[in-house]
């Protein structure tokens, strides 16, 4: 929370912004759709929530509760989760010698390969990478 009632909280740290943000909510009663990111000071809490990737959960911000709010400064840290699955690379998007990205595929659980997304943009020394291991498209009667 950056304002609250025309006054300018950046000042504030922020655990003292956290505590103003949750009794607005709780004093207006806001539900869902509208909900507060969750908020722990507890390792073993935080711990649990690395387990929510299933949820979309794509990390775990860590912030000094005595920091103020500082626009051009990055303050705080991120804590990314890192899931690796095996997949195939059916095709790529862009030309092929400089690739923008890949579509993936996985067997299912019948011995289906079926398309499961696509990588974000490769930078430029992975795209590289990747066209090094191209080859040419083969027309085979099983590919999906």
């Amino acid at each position: 929370m950056l304002h609250l009632a025309g006054t300018d909280t950046t000042a504030w740290p922020y655990q003292r912004r956290r505590a103003a943000l949750e009794e607005l909510f709780s004093s207006l009663n806001m539900a869902a759709p509208r909900t507060l990111s969750p908020s722990t000071t507890d390792p073993a809490t935080a711990l649990e929530w690395l387990d929510w990737t299933a949820t979309g959960l794509e990390g775990l911000c860590f912030k000094r509760l005595t920091e103020p709010y500082r626009p051009t400064a990055r303050t705080w840290r991120k804590y990314k989760i890192r899931e690796t699955h095996h997949v195939i690379v059916g095709a790529v998007t862009g030309p092929t010698d400089a690739p923008r990205s890949l579509l993936l595929g996985r067997y299912d659980a019948v011995g289906q390969l079926g398309y499961i997304g696509r990588t974000t943009t490769l930078a430029q020394t992975a795209a590289r990478t990747v066209a090094g291991h191209l080859a040419p498209a083969r027309t085979v009667a099983t590919h999906p």
